[in-house]
């Protein structure tokens, strides 16, 4: 909790005293005159040729008579520490020319924002890289070792212009940051190589001691005690010094080792990226000022390429386990030339619009460095941006291999092992991976990556160095030099089994002991994600048989609906066939019968023999005439084609309370006995209430039955209680299946033909319920 708030407290407070020093010193020009008092005369020691002072004509040698109408002893910057700055006039006499007054007046702010947003910029990468570094790899005690590194030297930097101004504080935070920084870099090299000894120990001591000592001497200064500004730079460039040669020291020490150490390629791109990032200042700015020639550029346009150096020491903290010279190489490469290329045709577009007149070294690589670094700048905040987006949806990132014992998994809806294997490669750092599996079944694959992709000849060597480990020892084995892999590591499980070998890695580190473990883990979760896509594969292969079956059972299945659709309509054309022709043939013929049998029963008298005779075959006539008139009624009702639904209902019901002793009441609710719908709704309708009623006097034993039509929502609802013996509904699956209730299963399908529904309740003892919406 206390290190969150100590960096929260650290960020805030840089972006503060940033944003105040950047503000207050855009209202100050900077002067650039540092006099000296010889023989009761203030003499100019120094002129800094990108000053104010030098711009207008004041030179070293002449003779500053006033400040800001004061003497210059009494003038507090001259008095402090030998400087003119923050003055509005300045009274000079040179040498041979008489005695004039210069004004000193505010630049434009463009020219000051362009002048000092470099500085600026670098300071704020510093702080940035940091910043980065430690919210990827919060608990590594290298990451915050070089962000309080990196948060001081940033501050320092932009503190340094606001210094040059002789702005309240900013001159003695400059100088107490800069001999602190050795302290915090020595601490951060010893963390980073973990050569913390007990000499190292004391050098750490001195180098607290002499900061110590600066802060001290700037406390007397401040109340009063005469220090020269040149002795605390000499004290804080001792202690500069002694810093850089202990951290040379014990780089220098790393490098010794063997090609195969991890810590030796760490050390190399630390002195690369060094002398990368100083080398411009070196020769641009050290060497001319130690030779005492003309300075070729401006020391801030050298200062810039220092940007480099936190950017190198970022990339060995967040690269730790897995160091890669020849990527960070091949990083800075592509950003020096993208910046090379963006700022010339930057540099070429402000000569065309005529914003720069004349065209200089000094101008190119200003423009330089500021495009690498906004180019740096952009990387980090979207570094930063991808960070905040990983907090938010809980997915944070970690590329040390501690960390990547669960990122090998990747998307689960991957199906890929060639895709499983390049993320293998791309995590670890590998020049190449090669990964084989197997099962019992016969089932066999081989996924190549990197360097073994498109070799068959190494592929070969390992492949049969696969099959005899797995009929020997199938254990983890590490390779000499001449094998083309670095590493076997076996999987295991029941009846699958897999071989990965890990190539070298890219920075030619050899894997350590250490590492084994870990390694293992994550080949681990690899073999578990490719059995899982076996497993997965073979499932997808019966889904996709299963699936094959069902849609040939689903278009056997709407074939066999179309046909049921299609017996039902032949069916009722059948009986309506059927009933018209008893209608028109043997009912006619009956009706005929029975009319020529009552004439000759006239004829006949009563003491005839043979009219008892008679009389009988005239009812049997007649009863064959009502049975013929209900076989026409049940095969096709004349009073469901002629006056509709309900009226047919009616008559059904009536006919069959008078023939049994059942007893049905009929509610119909939303319509009326006028009501007509199509043809079918009023066949299927009628058919659903006689099926129901009809089974309702064979098997429920019931002797009473309630009805419902309700028409309601474009639907027509019929419901059919009774309160017999029931039966258990289960059943109901298996009648279609033996042939048994076929009503039931043909009110069912008739309905749903119509786009209906149907549905059956029922328990034993405790009757059944039928009920059918059909849609109008």
């Amino acid at each position: 909790m206390y290190r969150r708030l100590a960096f929260r407290f650290a960020n805030a407070a840089f972006v503060i005293i940033c944003l105040v020093y950047f503000t207050v010193l855009v209202n100050h020009p900077y002067i650039g005159l540092d006099i000296e008092s010889r023989e009761g005369d203030w003499n100019v020691t120094f002129s800094d040729p990108h000053g104010e002072g030098y711009r207008l004509g004041i030179r070293v040698g002449d003779i500053v008579l006033k400040i800001d109408n004061d003497d210059p002893e009494t003038y507090p910057s001259t008095k402090k520490w030998g400087e003119v700055e923050g003055a509005s006039t300045i009274t000079v006499e040179s040498s041979g020319a008489p005695i004039r007054v210069v004004r000193i007046t505010k630049p434009p702010f463009g020219y000051t924002l362009l002048s000092e947003l470099p500085m600026a910029g670098l300071g704020f990468i510093f702080w940035l890289v940091g910043l980065v570094t430690v919210f990827k790899r919060p608990f590594l005690v290298q990451a915050r070792a070089l962000f309080w590194l990196n948060w001081l030297v940033g501050l320092v930097i932009i503190l340094a212009p606001a210094s040059s101004r002789g702005l309240i504080l900013a001159r003695e935070l400059e100088v107490i940051g800069f001999s602190l920084v050795p302290v915090l870099l020595v601490n951060f090299v010893f963390v980073l190589t973990n050569t913390r000894n007990r000499l190292n120990r004391l050098i750490v001591g001195v180098l607290c001691l002499i900061s110590a000592l600066v802060f001290t001497i700037l406390v007397l200064k401040g109340l009063g005690a005469v220090f020269a500004l040149a002795e605390i730079r000499k004290l804080v460039l001792v202690n500069g010094l002694i810093g850089t040669g202990t951290v040379l020291w014990n780089l220098f020490r790393l490098i010794k080792l063997p090609a195969d150490k991890p810590e030796k390629n760490q050390v190399t791109i630390v002195l690369v990226g060094l002398a990368i990032g100083l080398l411009p200042f070196i020769i641009l700015t050290a060497i001319p000022i130690l030779l005492d020639i003309d300075l070729m550029v401006n020391p801030k346009v050298s200062t810039l390429f220092i940007a480099i150096v936190p950017i190198t020491l970022s990339y060995v903290v967040l690269n730790e386990s897995l160091p890669d010279g020849r990527k960070f190489l091949e990083f800075i490469i592509i950003s020096l030339v993208s910046g090379i290329l963006t700022s010339w045709l930057f540099t070429w577009f402000l000569c065309l619009i005529a914003v720069i007149k004349k065209l200089n070294i000094e101008t190119y690589l200003l423009l330089l460095s500021l495009t690498i670094m906004g180019l740096f700048i952009f990387n980090l905040f979207k570094a930063l941006l991808h960070y905040a987006i990983d907090k938010i949806l809980g997915t944070h990132g970690n590329s040390r291999i501690e960390n990547k014992v669960v990122e090998p998994n990747g998307n689960p809806s991957s199906m890929n092992e060639a895709l499983i294997v390049e993320e293998l490669v791309k995590q670890l750092g590998l020049e190449g991976a090669f990964v084989i599996a197997e099962d019992m079944k016969g089932w066999y694959t081989k996924s190549a990556v990197g360097r073994y992709l498109g070799n068959t000849t190494e592929q070969a060597v390992m492949e049969d160095y696969y099959r005899t480990a797995k009929s020997t020892s199938h254990s983890i084995k590490t390779f000499a030099n001449d094998f083309p892999a670095e590493m076997y590591i076996p999987f295991v499980s029941e009846d699958f089994t897999c071989g990965m070998f890990l190539g070298h890695r890219r920075s030619h580190i050899r894997f350590q002991s250490n590492e084994v473990l870990l390694l293992s883990s994550v080949c681990y979760q690899i073999g578990q994600r490719l059995k899982e896509i076996r497993y997965i594969k073979q499932l997808f292969r019966e889904i996709n048989v299963i699936e094959k079956k069902s849609r040939e059972s689903q278009r056997r299945s709407q074939g066999l609906e179309v046909i049921n659709r299609s017996l039902f309509s032949n069916l009722e054309e059948e009986k309506k066939a059927l009933a018209r022709e008893i209608h028109d043939g043997s009912l006619q013929i009956g009706l005929d019968l029975n009319r020529r049998m009552k004439e000759l029963i006239a004829n006949f008298s009563t003491e005839n023999n043979n009219f008892y005779t008679v009389s009988v075959m005239q009812d049997m006539i007649e009863d064959l005439n009502y049975e013929l008139r209900s076989i026409c009624s049940n095969l096709r009702p004349s009073s469901l084609r002629d006056l509709g639904l309900i009226p047919a209902v009616e008559v059904l019901f009536q006919q069959i309370m008078h023939q049994e002793l059942l007893v049905i009441f009929l509610e119909v609710t939303g319509m009326n006995r006028e009501h007509r719908f199509k043809e079918d709704i009023e066949v299927v309708a009628f058919r659903f209430l006689q099926e129901g009623i009809n089974n309702v006097m064979k098997h429920s034993g019931s002797t009473r039955a309630d009805v419902t039509i309700t028409l309601r929502d474009e639907r027509i609802e019929m419901i059919i209680n009774d309160t017999g013996k029931g039966f258990d509904r289960q059943k109901i699956a298996d009648w279609a299946l033996v042939g048994n209730h076929f009503g039931i299963i043909g009110m069912k399908e008739r309905i749903e033909s119509l786009g209906g529904e149907f549905y059956i309740a029922s328990n034993i003892g405790q009757g059944v319920k039928l009920k059918a919406s059909i849609p109008i």
